[in-house]
């Protein structure tokens, strides 16, 4: 015998069907963002001339090497990072997915009513 009710249940599958759709979205606009960043980045292999320098930190880099090229490093290595960051980003946006569509089917034909009305009660407090 449980002492949490149907609807409490229910209840309590709606807020979490909310809270992943809320983040499927923040992992969207974080996707949308890396995105728009590389696309500002250079693209292609690293310049042969610099490749010594993938792993390395700018404070690290030889004197010798100049303001312009320390640049160009930064830029591939924060491209190379950003490549990282949007691949996991897109893998824990799926997981997410997996989980609401879990949910959608324990809450049924319901779903989008309720759950947009877990979120307008939200926001109306």
């Amino acid at each position: 015998m449980s002492i949490i009710t149907t609807q409490e249940h229910l209840d309590n599958l709606v807020t979490a069907a909310l809270h992943r759709e809320l983040e499927i979205y923040q992992y969207q606009i974080n996707v949308d963002n890396y995105v728009m960043m590389l696309a500002m980045l250079p693209e292609g292999e690293w310049p042969a001339e610099l490749e010594n320098y993938r792993a390395a930190s700018v404070e690290s880099m030889p004197t010798t090497v100049s303001d312009e090229d320390i640049q160009t490093v930064s830029d591939y290595q924060y491209r190379d990072r950003l490549r990282g960051l949007l691949r996991t980003e897109r893998l824990e946006q799926n997981k997410s997915i997996r989980v609401r569509d879990a949910l959608k089917v324990q809450i049924g034909t319901d779903y989008t009513a309720l759950v947009s009305a877990k979120k307008d009660a939200g926001t109306a407090q």
